[in-house]
């Protein structure tokens, strides 16, 4: 198990694009299993930041994973000090404390953005972001945790 922090490990010079791109790939699999009405309106969010801007979400990903990562950090902790074994599980268990912490990573970026059309459907969408981030939570949980064991 690595012994740094999820910071230091997961996004240093040699792991941070390779868990950028699984991080991504986590991110559109959970998207594309959005089912209902809420899913269809962040499917078509989603469709349509990608087709304006192609690598915005990207981008996004590499400016937000640093404080996303510092903000789970306590979970990490927790996660390793209780002795638990699947951190998807264990996120899932905490996941309203989670899923605010992220949410309010999302939330300071979203007010200091210029990119007011991203913004302005992220506003359309965040009533329902708690609970589709609790929803991810395990499977972000599993990557983390995958990544971290690496030898």
């Amino acid at each position: 198990m690595m012994a740094g922090s999820l910071r230091e490990e997961l996004l240093a010079e040699g792991t941070r694009d390779a868990f950028v791109a699984e991080a991504r790939a986590v991110l559109d699999a959970e998207v594309k299993a959005k089912r209902g009405p809420g899913g269809m309106m962040i499917k078509g969010a989603y469709k349509t930041v990608n087709a304006v801007h192609a690598s915005f979400v990207d981008s996004v990903l590499r400016a937000l994973l640093p404080d996303f990562l510092a903000d789970l950090q306590p979970h990490w902790d927790a996660f390793q000090a209780d002795g638990s074994e699947d951190f998807g599980k264990y996120l899932a268990q905490h996941g309203d404390a989670a899923a605010d912490s992220l949410l309010a990573v999302v939330d300071r970026r979203a007010e200091g953005s210029s990119y007011k059309s991203v913004v302005k459907l992220y506003g359309q969408l965040r009533g329902q972001a708690h609970k589709h981030v609790v929803q991810a939570l395990p499977a972000v949980g599993e990557l983390i945790q995958r990544n971290m064991l690496r030898p």
